[in-house]
């Protein structure tokens, strides 16, 4: 995001220690002066246990394209879920899910970039830090920034900052280990994860191939979307409404591409839509609030308008995710409205990307 798009409701920028910042500092120029992205590639992970949290971090290398240099800790299931989905799918999941994946990361990242890609802030900290680059052409001004599912790339905590600066050293010892020892990662297939040892300290001696302990590593399964649920007096209202034959409705939930003010920072909030599929009219469209995690809460208002501004109950939902229609599923049985799933949802998708373009255009 430019300086010049900021708004004055923008969330302010994390503050972090003067002295974590110099020793983060630090650790990113020993990690970029190793350059690990010529020898290792994005599926070498690297798992690490915080040994504070005692959460597990999922390190993965970025740089060997020669486009992004970077170094990326996932956390939580969510991280976990879309590196490990990322790797063992080749970077391909599909039309659908690769629009959602897109805004489902949940990571730390330390990226080395040209100085006049860096914005203010990066400015800011580098400059009170007194950091100057060993080398002086490249991608090799660092820049920090976390990722969570539906939020914009923000600048990183406190908390993130000491993560950072935890796992930093360790991934650089790692990385030396597969350089002097490249067949330690060739006897292992993408998936497996090169845990370190939990008591591991960069600072007293060089990572043994023996120290490792490999583990296998599957996705974390998706967990169950939340229901639509309504209110006795919708219900009553609803089911006052009589079916309409050839009335379809094509419905979805899905990222918005528009960031919006978020409590710590912008974020990206899912859209429910319902179009009427004879017509292409939009019967139907509203913006998450930010506790509506999936959305279900959003598309039940939208679902409730649709029917509303119709004056009848469909024939039938049209959907296009397996989510979408587990969501609308108890509804639809109660209204007595059958869900099908229909890949193109011409109408739908036809809307959608009229108002990503006027989006955009704005």
């Amino acid at each position: 995001m430019s300086d010049s798009k900021r708004r004055t409701n923008q969330p302010v920028v994390p503050e972090v220690l003067p002295e974590t910042w110099r020793a983060l500092l630090a650790a990113a120029a020993d990690f970029q002066r190793l350059a690990p992205w010529v020898w290792m590639h994005d599926s070498h992970i690297v798992g690490l246990r915080h040994p504070v949290t005692k959460e597990v971090l999922l390190a993965s290398i970025l740089g060997r394209l020669r486009t992004v240099f970077a170094l990326l800790v996932y956390r939580r299931d969510t991280g976990h879920r879309w590196l490990l989905n990322t790797i063992l799918n080749d970077d391909d999941r599909g039309g659908l899910e690769q629009e959602d994946t897109a805004f489902e990361q949940d990571s730390i990242k330390v990226e080395f970039i040209r100085k006049r890609e860096l914005v203010k802030e990066d400015r800011a900290v580098l400059d009170a830090a007194g950091y100057v680059p060993t080398v002086k052409r490249g991608s090799i001004w660092p820049a920090f920034r976390s990722w969570v599912p539906g939020g914009f790339p923000w600048h990183i905590t406190q908390a993130e900052a000491d993560t950072l600066l935890f796992a930093l050293p360790r991934v650089t010892a790692a990385a030396r280990l597969a350089r002097d020892n490249p067949e330690v990662w060739d006897k292992h297939m993408d998936g497996d994860v090169a845990y370190l040892p939990d008591d591991y300290d960069p600072a007293a001696g060089e990572l043994r191939c023996e120290s490792i302990d490999w583990q296998p590593m599957i996705s974390p399964p998706l967990p169950l979307p939340e229901l639509i649920s309504f209110d006795e007096p919708t219900w009553t209202r609803l089911l006052s409404f009589t079916p309409a034959k050839g009335l379809h409705l094509e419905v979805d939930v899905m990222y918005s591409t528009m960031a919006v003010a978020g409590v710590d920072r912008p974020r990206f909030p899912k859209l429910a839509m319902a179009v009427d599929r004879a017509s292409g009219l939009i019967v139907g469209l509203r913006l998450s609030e930010a506790a509506d995690r999936d959305g279900a809460a959003t598309l039940g208002m939208v679902v409730q308008n649709a029917i509303t501004t119709s004056g009848h109950r469909p024939e039938s939902f049209r959907v296009q995710r397996s989510r979408v229609a587990a969501m609308l599923s108890p509804v639809a049985k109660e209204l007595d409205i059958p869900v099908h799933l229909d890949l193109e949802l011409p109408g739908l998708n036809s809307a959608r990307r009229r108002m990503e373009k006027d989006f955009s255009r704005a």
